[in-house]
């Protein structure tokens, strides 16, 4: 049986959320738009090759790890990459739709 990850409570204002440890915050966050593959690899230089990909099954992305991505040979304009500043254990690649 796997355990769920721990939520923390956090107080903003006047009202009470769930906040994942492991969410990355917008200022940690790099966004990119690349145009083409080569733009690609520019965007993800420097990360691991086993680190996570999460596309939305809306980009047609089905690559699920970053050395996956890097063998892919062409790339569809439009789709936004955004990589983690700083390298944890959790981090993942988002790929989403502009």
């Amino acid at each position: 049986m796997q355990s769920a990850r721990p939520y923390f409570i956090r107080a903003t204002r006047n009202r009470l959320s769930t906040a994942d440890p492991y969410e990355m915050k917008t200022a940690e966050l790099f966004r990119n738009i690349p145009a083409n593959i080569h733009e690609l690899h520019l965007a993800v230089a420097g990360l691991p090759k086993d680190m996570k990909v999460k596309a939305h099954s809306a980009t047609g992305v089905s690559e699920k790890t970053v050395d996956e991505l890097r063998a892919r040979t062409s790339w569809t304009r439009g789709l936004v990459v955004t990589t983690p500043r700083d390298l944890h254990p959790k981090s993942v690649v988002k790929i989403s739709k502009t």
